[in-house]
């Protein structure tokens, strides 16, 4: 597991964003990740993606934790790109910090 991992927990899909040097904790913080066409986009806030061709949409302001039993195992789906990841980096900021 690594951060900007994405991974099938049930029919939904789920992105790691908590730092890999803190990933050894009991759990992990995750952003949902759904088809484009089920949620607006939001300026900051909301990041777009591409996975196996279809379009997605990266909720960076739906925040949730999990334990990290539940991902430790799992195959991930689908790995952001670093410009991808630096997106989604500052929709979190954005959300934590206002800016």
């Amino acid at each position: 597991m690594q951060k900007f991992d994405i991974f099938e927990i049930g029919s939904d899909l789920f992105m790691v964003v908590q730092s890999d040097h803190l990933l050894e904790l009991n759990t992990v913080v995750l952003v949902p990740v759904i088809a484009s066409e089920r949620s607006p986009a939001l300026s900051k806030l909301t990041v777009d993606l591409v996975i196996n061709d279809q379009p997605f949409r990266v909720r960076t302001h739906m925040p949730l934790t999990v334990e990290a039993n539940r991902l430790r195992g799992l195959k991930p789906v689908h790995r952001a790109t670093q410009d991808e990841g630096q997106r989604i980096m500052d929709g979190m900021s954005t959300l934590l910090w206002g800016f």
